[in-house]
């Protein structure tokens, strides 16, 4: 069954929404399984071992759901924007829109983009990201497998993805990292991480110093004040140079717009709490490229 069959299946079996309880935002939420989503994959296959615990291929590694969100302010057209979020350790979409309230934040920024959420490792202690972190052009097959579900759909009937921001919090920069190096995505106008600065520090560096228009930001704990400080070194230079750092505690809105790299630090949040407990996800939206307001 090839791929365009596999995504009208998966449209005629009326998916229903992933949360539809009565305190849900106004908006569409889909949680279809696409082949383009993470797992299942070869780097997975046997399972994955952490801190002398097994999490099996079954279990942790067989879960393709892709949580879409459309926002109620939704900007449909000829192209639509998109946000790809990469979640953390031990998580699932269901939980990832609920606790971080994404959603939410994402009505509230004003984007009038749609937010995808692949399924990582579910509920597992691992940045390992299947297809979007090591196969060349994944980010470019989910991109597409979420818009001919949506046209499927009827949400819309945009023949392409136009800009699209990337956006980790914590393990996420596995799939982050892989995608800005391998997904064959040349759109993406802002890298947003929110305490995810463990790795790939060459391939976000690399995506940032690309173009002074590519607009990176960093927000961090204790936790990722090293890496975020191997970031901060590979990035001051003749495309950017001059850098942003900030206490996040007292950051403003004007401060992020500038475009060019900015990390703000705090001692006061935890590393859990980074993308709900100020709105943050929300402010730094309202900072990227498709802004409304931009």
């Amino acid at each position: 069954m090839n791929r365009r069959t596999v995504l009208a299946t998966l449209a005629a079996s009326a998916i229903v929404p992933a949360i539809a309880r009565a305190d849900a935002p106004a908006g569409r939420t889909f949680a279809p399984s696409l082949p383009s989503a993470p797992f299942p994959h070869a780097s997975r296959a046997n399972g994955h071992d952490y801190d002398k615990v097994h999490y099996d291929a079954a279990t942790t590694y067989a879960d393709s759901t892709v949580g879409i969100y459309v926002p109620a302010n939704f900007r449909n057209g000829a192209s639509i924007d998109a946000i790809v979020h990469f979640h953390g350790w031990h998580n699932h979409v269901d939980n990832v829109f609920r606790q971080y309230r994404l959603r939410e934040q994402v009505e509230a920024s004003g984007t009038g983009a749609i937010l995808i959420v692949p399924q990582g490792p579910k509920d597992a202690p691992d940045s390992g990201d299947g297809k979007l972190e090591l196969d060349r052009g994944g980010l470019a097959r989910l991109l597409a497998d979420v818009l001919a579900y949506l046209n499927a759909q009827n949400v819309t009937k945009a023949d392409r993805i136009g800009r699209v921001v990337i956006t980790a919090h914590s393990g996420g920069y596995g799939g982050s990292g892989g995608a800005l190096s391998l997904g064959g995505v040349d759109t993406i106008t802002d890298v947003i991480l929110f305490d995810a600065a463990y790795g790939y520090f060459d391939a976000f560096a690399g995506w940032a110093n690309a173009s002074p228009t590519h607009h990176f930001l960093s927000v961090f704990t204790g936790d990722t004040s090293m890496g975020n400080t191997v970031l901060m070194a590979k990035m001051q230079n003749a495309t950017h140079p001059d850098l942003r750092v900030l206490d996040a505690d007292a950051m403003t809105l004007a401060q992020l717009q500038t475009r060019m790299p900015t990390f703000a630090g705090t001692s006061t949040v935890a590393h859990d709490d980074l993308m709900q407990r100020f709105s943050w996800y929300e402010l730094f939206l309202r900072s990227s490229a498709i802004a409304s307001s931009r």
